[in-house]
């Protein structure tokens, strides 16, 4: 068995050399979106530049997706302004029109998570990781997996910073056509990352979505999260009851010391909080894609070895580039890794996204 020394040894190599370390990944090209502007050209310079990659993501996904689905959100399409509220509702028809991409695709790639996120789904995604420095300093870091969709996923990828009066209020990672985040950030305030949950059934998910739409979309509920000035308490009280369409697990940091959450959610509301507590020895949090009071199966096990990763790197240790690492290590990093995340609230700047190879 590896001692810790060998351990850290081994953290710096992968950093360095390793499968899909900071050298050989490829940065996530980062655009402006100017909020002044009217919801429907805010993400037109954006999207007119990917119009081939999204049209062979949703390709891809449309086969998948019933017809009887493709039927209902085909007849959304024309009255998107009546099932999504404002800006969401503008920004896709915007989307639409500037790629040529009919409303109701630009509807499905918005759904995207709660039509993939469902019981036995075998797009298992992500592992989310907040920790506490020895100076309280709240790190926050993230592996976003989607087995099916890598590949194209990798191609839409890109880092977003939303901008009021020529100011960064919220930065966000997503996948273009989508007008949500999976990935936020409010700075000097709390970073945000979900996870999939796998609950229930994939029809329960589009029923519900249909019935109540943006107010249960995920990705949207983030960006209202980032797009707010809340509390960070505010903020996970807002992420943990607010309705949903499908379960989820929406990871959070904060600014100061003990601000970092597990929230564990169903559709209705929080059926868990796990928060860190440095002073009790829970400087840091593993989430992937099961309950952390349960076991992961030992088919798809990520959680123990950032554990072990984690307390090898030691909390006098950690910071962006060591999480990085941590983030690098197989399985944890793994084929259907579609990017990885490194972000601080309290440091703002940091905030980064890697498009992630794998061989």
């Amino acid at each position: 068995m590896w001692n810790s020394v060998c351990v850290c040894m081994f953290l710096c190599l992968v950093g360095a050399i390793g499968p899909g370390s900071s050298e050989t990944s490829i940065p996530a090209k980062r655009y402006t979106v100017n909020l002044d502007l009217p919801e429907q050209s805010r993400f037109h310079d954006i999207a007119v530049l990917y119009i081939p990659e999204m049209q062979n993501l949703l390709s891809v996904f449309k086969k998948m997706v019933p017809g009887f689905v493709l039927d209902i959100v085909a007849a959304i399409g024309p009255e998107v302004d009546k099932h999504f509220r404002a800006p969401y509702a503008g920004e896709m028809i915007g989307i639409a029109a500037a790629t040529g991409i009919d409303v109701g695709d630009v509807v499905l790639a918005n759904l995207f998570y709660e039509l993939t996120a469902y019981k036995n789904s075998p797009t298992k995604a992500c592992t989310s990781i907040v920790a506490e420095a020895l100076n309280g300093t709240i790190y926050h870091g993230r592996n976003l997996d989607y087995g099916t969709f890598t590949d194209l996923l990798k191609n839409v990828t890109a880092i977003v910073d939303y901008q009021q009066g020529g100011e960064t209020v919220y930065t966000g990672t997503n996948f273009v056509g989508m007008v949500g985040l999976l990935t936020g950030q409010k700075p000097y305030g709390y970073t945000i990352t979900l996870d999939e949950r796998d609950q229930g059934d994939w029809w329960m998910n589009l029923i519900d979505g249909l019935a109540d739409g943006t107010d249960g979309v995920a990705s949207f509920l983030i960006r209202d999260t980032v797009a707010g000035d809340y509390t960070f308490e505010a903020a996970v009280g807002k992420l943990a009851y607010s309705p949903l369409i499908a379960p989820c697990y929406f990871i959070v940091g904060g600014t100061t010391s003990g601000q970092g959450v597990v929230i564990t959610r169903d559709r209705v509301s929080a059926v868990d909080l796990w928060y860190l507590n440095a002073l009790g020895g829970q400087w840091f949090l593993v989430e992937t894609n099961y309950d952390h009071w349960t076991t992961p199966p030992p088919d798809d096990d990520r959680r123990d070895p950032a554990i072990k990763a984690m307390n090898a790197t030691g909390r006098a240790n950690i910071n962006a580039p060591a999480l990085f690492s941590v983030l690098s290590i197989p399985p944890v990093m793994n084929p259907a890794t579609t990017y990885t995340v490194t972000m601080s609230a309290e440091i703002p700047e940091l905030y980064n996204t890697w498009v992630r190879p794998y061989p």
